[in-house]
């Protein structure tokens, strides 16, 4: 299976500046979309950001990523569309990545945290031909074993600002500024020491109902990373340092309609109402014997 299902998770919307100066694998921008207000999209809409990136360690990152609505299918019964992402490195040619999700997904209560169960196919490797190859999307084994899922979401404080102006490539736009701060702990036993470490992440967000698909106009991230070890007795000898500190943001560049897709088969390139039926003939039964 393709990329730890998805480097965008990513982002729940944002990418990780400072794990890596390239997301290893194609970026898929599922995370990205705003599951909140319903379908705020048709097919051929499409936006598109850029992300930068840096981190304390050195690591850089910077790229750009095009979210395209790129068709609709209907998948046992079940009416859902393509999501195609295209995510260029320093000019080069774009890495592909699409996904199939249901439109169950809108109807959720929770959808930011389960999302990944609404995914039908995904496009992973190509043929002999060099065409994309469509694959189911599996639970995996744990899942199906526990019956449940492990969506996991770190505890946040989420604070609404008010509206502001934000600038950003595309233009000036009122947005609604929102801050998330996420905090995680872990605490355990490495030989004859403890290591704690702790992660803070601070997210500030610029929403617009003026955006297809995502409503993201900017989001601006801080990534701190401490981490302390300590004896048995020693704990009050042991500074709380800093092991890793990242910086970074995702910005609008643009947006629009009518964009065609790379990887999606012509005929699903549109929605499903305007497809055309399959014209396959029923098999004819063959006639009663006589008794």
């Amino acid at each position: 299976m393709r990329r730890a299902v998805l480097t965008l998770l990513l982002i729940a919307a944002l990418p990780h500046p400072a794990r890596a100066a390239k997301p290893e694998g194609p970026v898929d921008a599922i995370g990205m979309i705003d599951y909140t207000h319903g379908a705020h999209f048709k097919v051929g809409d499409w936006v598109r950001y850029r992300t930068k990136g840096e981190s304390h360690q050195g690591y850089r990152t910077d790229y750009t990523v095009t979210v395209l609505i790129a068709g609709e299918e209907m998948w046992w019964g079940e009416r859902c569309f393509w999501l195609e992402t295209q995510t260029s490195y320093s000019g080069q040619a774009p890495e592909i990545a699409a996904s199939l999700i249901s439109y169950g997904v809108f109807e959720d209560t929770l959808p930011a945290r389960r999302f990944g169960r609404y995914i039908r196919k995904f496009l992973d490797g190509v043929d002999e031909q060099g065409r994309l190859l469509q694959q189911p999307f599996r639970r995996a084994l744990t899942e199906i074993r526990s019956r449940t899922f492990a969506e996991h979401e770190p505890v946040r404080k989420v604070d609404t600002l008010g509206t502001e102006q934000v600038e950003v490539p595309r233009g000036v736009f009122d947005a609604l500024k929102v801050r998330q701060v996420f905090r995680e702990t872990v605490t355990q036993q490495e030989g004859d020491s403890t290591v704690y470490f702790e992660m803070v992440e601070e997210h500030t967000q610029w929403w617009s109902d003026r955006i297809p698909i995502t409503r993201m106009v900017r989001i601006d991230q801080d990534n701190i990373q401490r981490r302390r070890v300590w004896m048995i007795g020693e704990s009050g000898n042991a500074p709380l340092n800093v092991a890793e500190h990242s910086t970074g943001g995702t910005q609008l560049l643009d947006y629009g309609s009518g964009m065609k897709s790379t990887a999606i088969p012509e005929r699903f390139q549109r929605p499903v109402s305007g497809q055309q039926p399959s014209r396959t003939k029923p098999a004819r039964r063959p006639a009663a014997g006589r008794g």
